[in-house]
């Protein structure tokens, strides 16, 4: 019995101080580690076969890295941390894991079926350091079914990519059925580095990037997918790029939330929520960010980019594909939908765009469509050319039911635009532009609802959009074009476009305000493409304009006026001033003529200047803070 009892107590001592516990099916059935280099090496050399788990009981302590090889000899791993544990050392010039065989999962979460990150990989050196390595350096044997989730990994500079999926090293490799999902992706010049090489047909097929954070002191990209020529997804990430140093023009400074580069050509990405920022104060370096970038290539067979939501873009930028959205090289067959893109900004002096989405493809065929795409915020600095949507280069885009609403200022003096056309676009019929709300409401700076610097053979069909801006032209063609018959005479088409100035709920969401809006209600034509709003409403035969359907109510005028009773404007009939008694918590005064056209969208104010109404009955439309409406009838003589 003491002897019994002695074995178990050597026993537990070994388990209570090993950091990996192994258990296997085939070979030797248990064994314990201090490190998981040992225990790979074990596995290596054939100590343990079958099916292998390893359970992370606590902190390692990595000399070299742990590396685990292409095997016959095991038939699945399984790594899993029993508590909050840190597999991690200081490997210099290496990551401090490198995974080349297939069929390994690792869960960080210490609970059967959960999502918590318990497990850290951390690499502390500060000489070239990486975390995570995986792939296959062998098309015959690529890298398959592997699953990293729950996990952080914690790099030691931000001079090296954290974390890289290719051949085991940096370089292209082959690799299919790969899962990264739901972990923390914490310092690197790249967050998430893919490159499959391109040689092989449909490499990285099934490629899933989804649920991970990567915005801790990333500086370049905070994902990059490369040659992956299978199916892959990119989906549901926070990314959040932060560079602090400015380039050259040989070596330019990029910041991109996601990366789509050379030979990808099957993707998919949507549902991420991304910023891109440079903070450098260099006002003479070269840089540039960028929430989504494209450059897949003339092989792109689909890409679709949709439901995302780009919240930042910034700093002192210098280069043409500073964007929300950027689609360059000879890329085809992109979908661009539903996405919200706000908060761009570019604080060079010198006058370097900015723009929400950016078509750059240099193919004459891009058959690419952009459409329920709702953006707003964006702006320059100085002589900046701002757009919300920016036909740059290329031929083949179909830009329907987006909403643009340049609504914010930042005393530009150069040329901005809802929708702009630059000369590069010189193919006949290169752009269908329908059922689009384009509105420019700055108060500065050439203010234009639709710019071209192309001439008008470029349109193959513009017709069905809504048409406004605060400026003193409606669009340029040529020349300055004032009004929607200038707009029709100088783009042709527009039989059934519109000039109203839409009313939104507010200035960040642009949904058609119910109260308001009359004149666009079902003013736009069916698309096949389009048969859903951003939100996913049907649109019918009678469709609305822009990327929100909605139906106008006409409340009574007894009715609006309950939530605020004690208002009142005078005198009734006026002249030219007409007065209103109280001011308090309104947010926008709007002039509306009896067919329900919106002709006019003011700063509160108890004196309001109507001079230039002609004589006629019209409403008074107050929009009160708590979203209330007040509807006033007055005569002026």
């Amino acid at each position: 019995m003491k002897k019994i009892l002695f074995s178990s107590l050597i026993l537990f001592g070994l388990y209570a101080h090993a950091q990996i516990n192994v258990t296997a099916s085939a070979g030797t059935a248990t064994a314990t580690y201090t490190t998981l280099k040992n225990a790979f090496d074990a596995i290596n050399t054939g100590v343990h076969q079958g099916d292998i788990n390893l359970s992370v009981t606590a902190n390692t302590t990595e000399t070299a890295v742990a590396v685990l090889n292409a095997s016959t000899t095991y038939t699945s791993i399984i790594i899993k941390p029993t508590a909050a544990v840190t597999i991690g050392g200081a490997v210099a010039s290496n990551p401090v894991v490198r995974i080349l065989g297939s069929n390994v999962t690792i869960d960080g979460s210490s609970t059967a079926g959960g999502t918590t990150r318990d497990l850290t990989f951390s690499n502390t050196s500060t000489t070239s350091p990486s975390v995570f390595f995986m792939g296959s350096a062998t098309s015959t044997a690529p890298l398959t079914n592997v699953v990293v989730k729950n996990a952080v990994f914690i790099n030691g500079g931000n001079g090296t990519t954290n974390f890289v999926i290719a051949n085991g090293t940096t370089t292209a490799g082959f690799f299919n059925n790969i899962t990264v999902q739901n972990n923390d992706v914490r310092t690197g010049f790249n967050g998430i580095f893919i490159l499959a090489d391109t040689t092989a047909a449909a490499n990285g097929n099934n490629l899933l990037i989804t649920g991970n954070t990567v915005n801790t002191n990333i500086v370049q990209n905070g994902i990059l997918v490369s040659g992956v020529g299978g199916t892959s997804t990119v989906s549901n990430n926070i990314i959040g790029i932060t560079r602090t140093s400015s380039g050259t023009s040989a070596s330019p400074a990029g910041s991109l939330g996601i990366n789509i580069g050379a030979g990808t050509n099957n993707v998919s990405i949507y549902g991420n929520t991304i910023s891109a920022k440079n903070t450098s104060a260099t006002a003479t370096g070269v840089s540039y960010a960028t929430g989504i970038a494209i450059s897949s290539g003339a092989a792109n067979v689909s890409t679709k980019v949709y439901n995302n939501t780009i919240s930042e873009i910034s700093g002192i930028l210098g280069y043409v594909n500073s964007s929300g959205i950027y689609l360059g090289g000879a890329t085809p067959n992109v979908s661009i939908y539903s996405n919200k893109i706000s908060g761009l900004k570019n604080n060079n002096t010198v006058g370097n765009p900015m723009q929400g989405i950016l078509l750059g493809s240099s193919s004459t065929a891009a058959n690419t469509v952009v459409y329920n795409n709702v953006i707003s915020d964006v702006l320059g600095t100085g002589a900046s050319q701002v757009s919300g949507i920016y036909a740059f280069a290329g031929a083949g885009y179909k830009v329907y039911n987006n909403t643009v609403n340049l609504n914010t200022s930042n005393a530009e003096t150069g040329t901005t635009a809802a929708m702009y056309v630059h000369a590069n676009i010189t193919a006949a019929s290169a752009l269908d532009i329908r059922n689009n709300i384009f509105a420019n409401t700055r108060t500065a700076g050439n203010r234009y609802s639709i710019y071209s610097a192309a001439a008008n053979t470029v349109f193959g069909n513009i017709n069905y959009n809504d048409y406004s801006t605060t400026g003193t032209a409606l669009g340029f063609i040529g020349s300055d074009r004032t009004t929607l018959t200038d707009i029709q005479t100088g783009f042709g088409g527009n039989a059934n476009s519109l000039n109203l100035a839409p009313v939104f709920v507010s200035a960040t969401d642009l949904h058609l305000s119910t109260s308001s809006n009359s004149g666009l209600d079902n003013k736009g034509t069916p698309l096949p493409e389009v048969t859903v709003d951003f939100g996913g409403a049907t649109r019918g035969a009678a469709p609305d304009m822009g990327a929100y359907e909605f139906t106008y109510s006409a409340l009574a005028v007894s009715d609006v006026n309950k939530a605020n009773p004690d208002i009142t404007v005078y005198p009734n009939p006026f002249m030219d001033v007409l007065k209103i008694s109280d001011v308090k918590g309104i947010k926008s005064i709007h002039i509306i003529d009896p067919s329900g056209r919106n002709l006019k969208m003011l700063t509160p104010a108890k004196e309001l200047d109507l001079g230039d109404l002609k004589a006629g009955l019209y409403m008074i439309s107050l929009e009160f803070e708590n979203g209330t409406t007040k509807a006033l009838k007055v005569i002026k003589k």
